[in-house]
């Protein structure tokens, strides 16, 4: 079988937001039952402030292993982090019976809904999002409160509303431009009815779910506003390599100590990842004896059935999506592929 070259012009729209979520969800499920077909992320990062991560799994069930590689080029600030420029990421998938090579695939994989809309991994880190709240939230859960406006934020409402039946959703952003824009846009777009608010406060306080889904390096909300039987979802990662090199001055926030510490469920993608990369929302918390490292619960075990998540509708909750895995990259790359040769996409590679 000759591999296939799938080229970013092909990528867009290919999939839809559903589709992306629920392979994902077979990523992490088939890696909650085999701990040995993922890795965590690595990076490296060079004095240009250039930096490229690997994204390594495997998926038995989707018929692939394979890895996702990306490169960035990066700007710390003191309060946020930006990207000056951003690069095609590359899939590598193997067939996962006997090791062929089957695909590469070259460029920003985005949803049919908006097609157009494409943050670094913005597809996959959404979808990743919504399983995660999917598995803490409320069944009942109606209220959205989403700090940021930008690519994640669009792409994550789009998630959730998959996830739960919105009837209500605030936005606050830093510019009130930006929160307005993305009210009046996303609205639109989804049929929801979006209330761009004018504090991070009135984002938080009476919802059911809070998504920070910002590129902030501080706490964006104060822990003590999250009320009984709220859901948060954080994607913030960690920047420990920029810390190390002398390219930035501290570790990345999202979320504060309070936060962490009022939170009876706190699901993660990956322990082994919080630890290796000293992540600043998860690791230093333990470091001060806030939490244990057993009091997370990783949503792979949650979706295998080996761990408990929600018990208590009042409790309050926590998915941190701490770093995109290769379970998720992959399981996304092998549906991808599956939509090419549908459509007869991509070209042969005469190997």
């Amino acid at each position: 079988m000759q591999p296939l070259l799938i080229r970013p012009d092909e990528l867009k729209g290919l999939v839809s937001m559903e589709e992306a979520i629920e392979a994902v969800r077979l990523g992490f499920r088939e890696w909650g039952q085999n701990p040995l077909i993922n890795a965590p992320r690595r990076r490296i990062h060079i004095p240009s402030g250039v930096r490229v991560s690997v994204h390594q799994g495997g998926v038995p069930a989707a018929g692939v292993t394979g890895l996702m590689t990306h490169c960035e080029w990066v700007k710390p600030l003191s309060a946020h982090q930006e990207y000056p420029r951003l690069n095609h990421p590359v899939y590598v998938l193997y067939d996962a019976a006997e090791g062929e090579l089957r695909a590469l695939i070259i460029g920003e994989i985005t949803c049919s809904e908006l097609p157009h809309n494409a943050p670094v991994t913005g597809l996959r880190t959404a979808a990743t999002s919504a399983v995660g709240t999917d598995l803490l939230a409320r069944k009942n859960a109606e209220k959205l409160g989403i700090l940021g406006s930008a690519g994640q934020a669009k792409n994550h409402l789009l998630a959730f509303a998959r996830i739960r039946k919105l009837k209500e959703v605030r936005v606050y952003s830093r510019s009130r431009e930006n929160r307005n824009t993305f009210a009046a846009d996303m609205g639109s777009a989804l049929n929801l009815s979006i209330r761009p608010v004018a504090s991070a406060e009135e984002a938080v306080k009476g919802v059911d779910i809070v998504l920070c889904a910002t590129n902030a390096s501080v706490p964006v909300f104060d822990g003590n506003w999250l009320e009984p039987g709220v859901h948060v979802t954080s994607i913030v990662g960690s920047n420990i390599g920029l810390v190390q090199g002398g390219f930035a001055k501290a570790k990345r926030r999202e979320i504060d100590d309070a936060t962490v510490k009022r939170s009876t469920v706190i699901g993660i993608n990956s322990i082994q990842q919080a630890i290796q990369d000293e992540q600043g929302d998860i690791y230093d918390p333990v470091q001060k004896g806030i939490i244990r490292w057993e009091d997370l619960v990783e949503i792979g075990e949650l979706l295998a059935g080996k761990k408990e998540g929600r018990t208590k509708a009042e409790q309050i909750t926590l998915f941190k999506n701490n770093a995109g895995q290769g379970v998720a990259d992959v399981a996304l790359g092998g549906l991808v592929l599956e939509k090419a040769q549908e459509r007869g996409l991509g070209q042969l590679l005469k190997l």
